[in-house]
């Protein structure tokens, strides 16, 4: 734990649960969005750069300090730093959000938050996605995106207290928060076996050959085959509270599930990738549910492959996953897997 904003926010506390309050602070947005480093962040009233802002992923700073620049725009009265909204469904629950555990002591005072937008471009909005979900979790408190240099009368900067990395179990702070704010009105509502799907994402977005054919097996071994996508976040929220059993690819949307899963539900997890994302979700999952959730590793022996820019996976062993949800009581003892056959792909 330690209150040096310039090394990595902590899930023990220190400058990623404090808040520090600037006046005549200026925000600076990315004007390029070309690599992962962002050149972007806020500047207190004496032009000195402000740490407690930037954005951290694992134990390197993602955002570093941009040219000033003259103010273009004022805004006026109390704002929270909200940091960079980025458009990936993953990053925006992760990252997007991190800041936002303020809200609940701020509400009254504020006009409302501010962001940077990954998205440069000159036209950059919140996206329908977002602002439903930033509803389920700071109700109506105003949004705004930062595009041009901006003066804030009164900016409000919370650490971040959420993340990848170590900081994807969250601050004690902000866990509670996620657990008394987020979704509260919308009710449990679907069946008691869930399977997440990807398979309509494809392979060329971390896919793999025969995810067709996991769907089907999952939906004989009595599960609801789900497309979050399909639905808005309101669904999606109330499924995943119904659900007492659920079986997932690793992907965004089991972030989702753990802002609301509890420790009653099993999740386990087929690993699609060997990475150090996946480890945040389980790290996520785990400390936020309480339970640590079955992770299945039945890479093939092909591992992962690369196509362009994404990746994919070749395939994965249908025989060991059957075999591991059934000794975890995810499937029926009478129920057995056998390896993807080619008529199954046919």
């Amino acid at each position: 734990m330690t209150s040096d904003a310039t090394l990595p926010p902590s899930p023990q506390g220190g400058w990623s649960q404090s808040v520090i309050t600037l006046r005549n602070a200026l925000v600076v947005p990315p004007v390029e969005a070309k690599t992962l480093v962002l050149k972007t962040g806020v500047f207190d009233e004496s032009g000195a750069y402000c740490p407690q802002a930037a954005m951290w992923r694992r134990d390197v700073a993602i955002t570093e300090p941009p040219k000033a620049g003259t103010p273009q725009e004022q805004f006026e009265g109390k704002w929270l730093w909200g940091g960079v909204l980025y458009h990936h469904f993953g990053h925006f629950q992760v990252e997007s959000i991190a800041r936002l555990w303020a809200v609940k002591r701020y509400r009254d005072e504020i006009s409302g938050i501010v962001f940077v937008s990954r998205d440069v471009k000159a036209d950059a909005a919140v996206l329908p996605y977002e602002l439903e979900y930033l509803k389920l979790l700071v109700g109506d408190v105003p949004i705004r995106l930062v595009i041009r240099p901006s003066r804030v009368e009164e900016l409000i900067v919370p650490g971040q207290g959420f993340g990848l990395g170590k900081i994807a179990a969250g601050t004690r702070v902000f866990r509670r928060f996620i657990d008394q704010q987020f979704a509260q009105d919308v009710a449990a509502e679907g069946p008691e076996k869930l399977f997440i799907s990807r398979s309509k994402q494809g392979l060329n977005q971390g896919g793999f050959v025969g995810e067709e054919v996991l769907d089907a097996r999952m939906e004989a071994a009595g599960y609801t085959v789900f497309f979050p996508e399909e639905h808005d976040i309101t669904t999606q929220v109330a499924r995943y509270k119904a659900a007492s059993q659920v079986v997932a690819l690793d992907g965004s949307a089991l972030h989702l599930f753990a802002m609301v899963g509890k420790k009653r539900q099993a999740v386990a997890i087929i690993l699609r990738r060997e990475r150090v994302a996946s480890r945040s979700m389980r790290r996520h999952l785990h400390r936020f549910m309480a339970r640590k959730p079955l992770a299945i590793n039945a890479l093939g022996k092909s591992g992962e492959a690369t196509q362009g820019k994404k990746r994919m996976i070749d395939e994965l062993d249908f025989e060991l996953i059957g075999k591991l949800l059934k000794r975890h009581g995810f499937l029926a003892k009478a129920q057995d897997w056998g390896a993807l056959s080619v008529k199954e792909l046919s």
